[in-house]
């Protein structure tokens, strides 16, 4: 096989301009960055660059506020714990003229190119996807870490995810590149329109997604036309006249961790098969969603707790097999 840098027809990019071309069979892409161009790519992907490419390290794709040192610190602490804090990844830049690079999905990942510009077209809202699923990106794409409430949590089992849109409304070519087992399957939902998909799946979905946890054997249609009823008394109870907005608001931000903690928890804990994400498009805008055919250790989020929550749930998907259940 040849060098895949010389199987493809030859690019001539704008300034400031980047192409991503999957290769066959989807496990790598070869990124073309114009002249005076970057991209964002995910440490350790790289494993082939032309001559005439610098690499910044630890950048973050999008503005990031002025702080002192003790908030910096504190914002370190949250990105190593838990996957919170500030986005960083590494930027590979072009010094002069039009270069290449080869990144590499991973030990037996494929990976997804998604183009946010056109689902930004079709009217989708931002797209949010698992942290350790991220591989590239151009560089108007702004990424952010984003808390998971207990709808997130339903299929990302992580207490923080990343969101992603075009920086310019305007961009025709703001590319995210992510990464998972065997294949990425890509749905479209249209308004009103739900799925039900395996637990540990899903590696993203646009903001316009509902989604909870459902056991398998409550997850027929009675169980889920229960789900906006009880949403519309949850809604009145913070509607109720005479109550303070910022007791309301503590309260619901208390019901919002307790219902989360119980999903993560019962996430961990999940047997296969034993419980599923239901994903319901209750918006009026169209919706995507991207599962993996195969789970992997993508699952679980990034930082210290992501690789304990793999740990715990490990060590009762082993429980299972060794019990015989």
């Amino acid at each position: 096989m040849r060098h895949p840098f010389f199987n493809m027809t030859r690019l001539s990019l704008e300034e400031g301009e980047a192409d991503f071309h999957v290769l066959e069979g989807r496990q790598g892409v070869i990124v073309t960055i114009g002249p005076d161009a970057s991209i964002f790519d995910r440490p350790g992907r790289s494993v082939s660059r032309w001559a005439g490419t610098g690499n910044i390290l630890h950048k973050s794709p999008h503005p990031v506020p002025r702080r002192s040192g003790f908030a910096a610190e504190l914002n370190f602490i949250s990105r190593v714990l838990w996957g919170g804090g500030d986005v960083k990844f590494n930027i590979i830049r072009t010094i002069g003229g039009q270069r290449e690079v080869l990144l590499t999905a991973g030990d037996g990942n494929v990976l997804e190119k998604i183009n946010l510009s056109d689902l930004a077209r079709e009217g989708a809202p931002p797209l949010l996807f698992l942290q350790p699923a991220y591989l590239c990106s151009s560089s108007d794409v702004e990424i952010r870490s984003q808390f998971c409430d207990p709808s997130i949590m339903s299929w990302a089992r992580a207490p923080y995810v990343y969101r992603a849109r075009p920086q310019d409304p305007d961009s025709h070519n703001s590319i995210l590149c992510v990464s998972g087992r065997t294949m990425v399957w890509s749905e479209k939902l249209e308004p009103g329109e739900r799925r039900h998909i395996a637990l540990g799946n899903v590696i993203a979905v646009t903001e316009n997604v509902s989604c909870a946890l459902q056991p398998t054997d409550r997850a027929g249609e009675d169980a889920l036309e229960r789900q906006p009823n009880e949403a519309a008394a949850d809604e009145g109870e913070r509607s109720r006249p005479g109550e303070a907005p910022a007791r309301t608001i503590k309260a619901q931000k208390a019901r919002d961790f307790g219902a989360s903690a119980k999903i993560l928890f019962n996430s961990i804990k999940a047997r296969e098969g034993f419980f599923l994400c239901e994903l319901v498009n209750d918006s009026d805008r169209p919706a995507f969603v991207y599962t993996q055919l195969n789970k992997t250790n993508l699952y679980g989020g990034s930082g210290l707790l992501g690789v304990v929550i793999r740990v715990i749930s490990s060590f009762f998907r082993w429980g299972d097999v060794a019990l015989g259940s």
